[in-house]
C-alpha cells in the first residue's frame, strides 16, 4: 500500500488533520467551529487502504482523527488532545475512559523507530531538515479566521519532517519488515528492545510473565576464572565480593559509593560503574613510533558471551532462557558467515537489546541480579586483561566498557597474541585487534582515531552525523580532523568550506527560546555571526549555553550568509584542538 503521513492540530474552536502522500499529495479535513470542511467517507478511506505515516500517533494522532470520525465537536475533541497530552499515560491506558475504537490501520508511527526519546523538531534538526518551526500559537488560544493559513502551513511542515526521518531511517524500517516476514508479528513501529521482548517471547513460546515484588538486596557472584595477582587489583576484588546490592523502587540499580574511587594500577586510573569501566585518562596523545605498534584489543559481543558463560537468566524464567539466547548467539555468527545480514542484524538486536530490559521493572526481562552480575564481570574480566599487559610492559592507554587500548614494541605483537589467547582461554570471551596509527583523546568518551587505511573513529564532542545526537559547529570538527590527519590550517578548512550546515548549532530550549524578540520555539538552530547576539529563555532571560554571537537560522539558507564570524569558528576549533592535549605539549594549531 502507498505510504501517506498524517499530522493533527488542535484548539478549543479548531481542528486539523492533513494528509500527505511521499509523492506530495494532499487532503485534508478541518473542524473550524464546529463546521466541518472536508469528507470523512474519505479520511477513512484513506485510513484503511494505506499505510498511515505518524511520530507519536498511536497515542495521539490515531485517536483524535477517531475522535472526529465519531462525531466529536471541537470542545469534545480539545478535551481528548488535552487529555492525551497532560495526563502523560500511553493510550493503551487511556483508552478506557473512551467508549470508541480505533479503526483497523496499516500503521507505522516513528517514535519507536528512531533512537531514544526526543521530539519530532529535535530529529528534525539532527537530520537537516529545511524549515524548523514551533507550534506558532499557544495550544490554548482561540484561532481566528487569520490564523489558520499559518496553522496549517506549520501542519503541513510537521508532516514533512516525518516523511524526511521516515527516509532517513529506511534502513531500520526495511529490517523491521524482515522481522515481521520471518516472526509473525509488526515490527516497523517498534524500539530495538520491544523487538527483542517480542522474539525471546515468540522463543519462549509465551511462556513469560513479570517479576513480581521488591527485589532482595544480593551480591555478586564471582565466577572461578577471575584471578588477579596485584595487590591492588585483588583489594578490589574483595571489596566487590562483600558488597551488597540494593535495588531502588524503581527498579534502578545504583553502584555503591565505596566501588566509584577510581582504582589505580599501572599509572593509570580505572572507574567502575554500572554503565562499565572507563579509564580515567586526560588530554591524552598516542603516536606510536616506527618500532612501536598502537591499537584495540576489543570483546566481541561481550555482553552475551557473559550470560551465556555463565548460564545466566532472570530467575523468574525457566532454564529455556539460557538455550534460546545461546541458539540467537550462534545463529548471528553463522548469518555473518554466510553474508545474510539481515538475519544477523536482526539476531543483534535480541542479544544487545534485551541486556537493557534486564534493568526495566516494565519488562518480562527484569532482572537487576543479572544485569549487575554481567556489567561486573565484563569490568573484572577487562581489569584482568590490563593487568596482563601492563604486567608484561605493554601500557594500557583507554579501556571502556569492552575493550583496551594498549601501546608495545613491535617485536611484543606475538607476546601481546599469547596474552589475548591465554585471557581467551580464561575467560571464553573473543578478543578483536584494530591498529591505531594514532589517538587524540579529551577523555575516554572524547577522541579522534585514526587508523592505518586512513578511516577515521571518533566519538562523544568529535563524533557528528548520527540521529541520536545533536551537532554544534562542525565544521571546527573537521578543521581539527584535517589538521591532525594532513596539517591543514584551521583557518584553512573553516574559511574554504561552502557547506552552511557545518556551520550550524542545533540545541533543544526548554521551555522555548527567544532572539531579539522573536520566539524560536523548544528547537532552535544558529550559525556565528558578526551581528549576532545571545539566546535567551523565554522563561527567565537567562542565556542558553554556547550561543554567544548567534543568529538563527531556522530555515536552511542556500548560501552562507555573508556575516559569519570565522574568527569564532577559530578560535573553538583551536579550543577542540587543545583539549585533546596539543596546549600541553606545546604544538603549534594554526
Amino acid at each position: 500500500m502507498a505510504t501517506i503521513a498524517l499530522d493533527i492540530e488542535c484548539y478549543r474552536n479548531y481542528f486539523f488533520a492533513l494528509f500527505k502522500s511521499t509523492d506530495g499529495r494532499v487532503y485534508t479535513v478541518r473542524l473550524f467551529n464546529n463546521n466541518l470542511t472536508g469528507n470523512l467517507k474519505q479520511v477513512m478511506k484513506i485510513l484503511t487502504s494505506h499505510t498511515i505515516l505518524t511520530f507519536n500517533g498511536t497515542n495521539y494522532d490515531l485517536p483524535m482523527i477517531t475522535g472526529l470520525l465519531e462525531g466529536f465537536n471541537n470542545r469534545q475533541l480539545k478535551d481528548l488532545s488535552d487529555n492525551i497530552i497532560k495526563s502523560g499515560q500511553p493510550w493503551w491506558q487511556l483508552r478506557h475512559d473512551y467508549s470508541f475504537r480505533i479503526p483497523m490501520v496499516d500503521h507505522v508511527d516513528l517514535v519507536g523507530v528512531t533512537p531514544l526519546q526526543a521530539s519530532l523538531k529535535t530529529y528534525g534538526a539532527r537530520i537537516r531538515t529545511r524549515k524548523l518551526q514551533d507550534l506558532p500559537i499557544h495550544p490554548d488560544s482561540q484561532i481566528t479566521d487569520d490564523q489558520v493559513p499559518l496553522l496549517e502551513r506549520y501542519c503541513e511542515n510537521d508532516v514533512d519532517v516525518t516523511i524526511e526521518i521516515m527516509r532517513h531511517m529506511a534502513p531500520q524500517l526495511r529490517l523491521r519488515v524482515s522481522i515481521g516476514e520471518e516472526y509473525g508479528f509488526d515490527a516497523r513501529s517498534m524500539s530495538d528492545p520491544q523487538i527483542a521482548e517480542a522474539i525471546l517471547r515468540n522463543e519462549l513460546n509465551g511462556n513469560v510473565s513479570k517479576r513480581d515484588g521488591q527485589v532482595e538486596p544480593f551480591k555478586y557472584k564471582v565466577p572461578e576464572f577471575i584471578r588477579f595477582k596485584s595487590p591492588e587489583l585483588n583489594a578490589t576484588l574483595d571489596g566487590i565480593r562483600s558488597t551488597v546490592f540494593h535495588v531502588e523502587p524503581s527498579g534502578y540499580v545504583k553502584l555503591p559509593a565505596h566501588l566509584e574511587v577510581p582504582i589505580e594500577f599501572g599509572g593509570a586510573k580505572y572507574k567502575m560503574g554500572i554503565g562499565g569501566l572507563h579509564s580515567q585518562e586526560k588530554k591524552q596523545i598516542v603516536i606510536p613510533q616506527p618500532d612501536e605498534l598502537f591499537g584495540e584489543f576489543d570483546v566481541a559481543s561481550m555482553y552475551p558471551s557473559i550470560i551465556l558463560g555463565q548460564g545466566l537468566y532472570p530467575k523468574h524464567l525457566s532454564k529455556d532462557f539460557v538455550s534460546i539466547y545461546r541458539s540467537v548467539f550462534d545463529r548471528r555468527i553463522q548469518a555473518k558467515k554466510s553474508g545474510d545480514m539481515t538475519t544477523a542484524d536482526t539476531l543483534k538486536i535480541v542479544l544487545n537489546a534485551s541486556y537493557g530490559k534486564f534493568g526495566s521493572k516494565y519488562s518480562f526481562l527484569y532482572s537487576p541480579e543479572l544485569l549487575v552480575q554481567t556489567t561486573i564481570t565484563g569490568q573484572l574480566s577487562l581489569l584482568m586483561l590490563i593487568e596482563r599487559f601492563t604486567n608484561a610492559g605493554m601500557p594500557v592507554k583507554s579501556a571502556n566498557t569492552d575493550g583496551v587500548n594498549v601501546l608495545m614494541q613491535r617485536h611484543q605483537w606475538e607476546l601481546a597474541e599469547t596474552i589475548a589467547a591465554r585471557w581467551t582461554n580464561d575467560t571464553g570471551y573473543v578478543l578483536e585487534w584494530s591498529e591505531y596509527a594514532s589517538q587524540y583523546s579529551r577523555d575516554v568518551n572524547s577522541y579522534i582515531a585514526f587508523k592505518p587505511d586512513g578511516s577515521i573513529k571518533t566519538k562523544g564532542n568529535y563524533e557528528y552525523g548520527a540521529i541520536n545526537k545533536g551537532h554544534s559547529n562542525e565544521i571546527c570538527i573537521d578543521a581539527v580532523i584535517n589538521y591532525l590527519r594532513d596539517g591543514t590550517a584551521l583557518e584553512s578548512t573553516i574559511r574554504n568550506c561552502t557547506d552552511v550546515t557545518r556551520f550550524l548549532t542545533m540545541r533543544g530550549i526548554k521551555g522555548g527560546g527567544q532572539w531579539r524578540g522573536e520566539n524560536l520555539g523548544k528547537v532552535a538552530r544558529w550559525y556565528l555571526s558578526l551581528n549576532g547576539e545571545p539566546i535567551t529563555y523565554i522563561k527567565n532571560g537567562n542565556k542558553v549555553a554556547g550561543s554567544d554571537g548567534a543568529r538563527p537560522m531556522m530555515v536552511l539558507a542556500d548560501r552562507l550568509p555573508d556575516d559569519i564570524d570565522y574568527c569564532a569558528y577559530i578560535i573553538k576549533a583551536e579550543k577542540l584542538l587543545k583539549d585533546l592535549g596539543y596546549e600541553k605539549n606545546n604544538e603549534k594549531i594554526s
